[in-house]
């Protein structure tokens, strides 16, 4: 970063929400901190979405950043907002969400808190989320504040689940892009926290940082369809969870994860070597090998009886 780069990227990834990014962006407009510019990647609205943002960036003060792509999903716009994005931290806002009015405020004194001789070892900043009418968390808080920890740590063995925000040090995350598979548009977004975990902490704290809304239209209320849509992302994290992360996952987790693995090679067509070439023939592989192929069994029936068409046909909103 540049001597006169902002302290924030807001990245925004939108396609199709003309009607719900008014809340997310009067909410940065309202910022206590204002060293921040807005990264927004379009990816390939057919709505009135361009004319929205454009309008918006000639009226506010601070520097936003407009880029529109052909639609291909999330994590492609999100690769992208990376590396368009000059500011020290990268914070996510989805374009259906909102930040508190101190969040940037807040994240930065808690960053400041960390020894500055610790700093290296931390990738930035997580906090908590809240619905939208702020009336209740919609995720498990830590169990002290702060906490300094990792994703693997807090999933694995601590269990605090839910959904989180967090500002990532921009130079670390462009080490950590999402992988692109060609002709899938999904794949799990944890993959790139679990990769993270084993070089960098994130100090986490018990503040809200956004408000959320899920819409029934979006990624979290499609996750059936997103992963039969996109087996070979999918077998790669469960491939991950199995191989890199298996040392902080319980025996439970880690035979879940052994039959998703099984399950999504299968759905890939990666035959019985193969996967066990991947796995290097881990006995755990071979006993759990015929419930991979039942949970295999299951998915074609709910994608031939249940699901009304392929999943590989579904659109889904970012």
């Amino acid at each position: 970063m540049t001597p006169s780069s902002p302290a924030f990227t807001i990245f925004i990834p939108t396609y199709n929400r003309v009607s719900l990014l008014p809340r997310g962006l009067a909410s940065i407009e309202a910022q206590t901190f204002r060293d921040f510019e807005v990264v927004i990647v379009d990816d390939g609205s057919t709505d009135d979405t361009e004319r929205l943002l454009m309008e918006w960036k000639r009226r506010v003060a601070f520097p936003v950043t407009y880029f529109r792509q052909s639609n291909q999903g999330k994590f492609v716009a999100h690769n992208r907002g990376v590396q368009l994005a000059r500011g020290r931290f990268f914070f996510l806002l989805d374009s259906d969400d909102r930040l508190l009015p101190n969040t940037l405020e807040r994240i930065l004194h808690h960053w400041n808190s960390i020894p500055e001789a610790d700093r290296p070892r931390f990738a930035g900043v997580e906090g908590l989320v809240q619905s939208m009418d702020g009336a209740r968390l919609l995720t498990l808080p830590y169990p002290e504040s702060p906490l300094d920890t990792h994703f693997l740590d807090t999933q694995y063995r601590r269990h605090i689940g839910g959904d989180k925000k967090h500002a990532i040090l921009t130079e670390i995350l462009r080490c950590y892009p999402y992988p692109i598979v060609p002709g899938e548009r999904h794949v799990r977004d944890s993959i790139t926290w679990k990769r993270m975990a084993h070089e960098y902490v994130l100090r986490c704290v018990n503040e809200v940082f956004q408000q959320v809304e899920y819409q029934p239209d979006g990624l979290t209320s499609n996750r059936f369809a997103a992963r039969m849509s996109s087996p070979r992302g999918f077998q790669l994290f469960y491939r991950e969870d199995v191989t890199l992360h298996r040392d902080w996952l319980s025996r439970r987790q880690l035979r879940r994860s052994m039959i998703d693995f099984i399950r999504f090679s299968l759905h890939c067509g990666i035959g019985f070597l193969e996967q066990g070439r991947q796995v290097k023939f881990d006995p755990l592989w071979l006993i759990l090998y015929p419930a991979g192929v039942a949970r295999r069994l299951v998915d074609l029936y709910r994608i031939r009886f249940k699901g009304g068409r392929h999943p590989n046909k579904v659109k889904f909103r970012n």
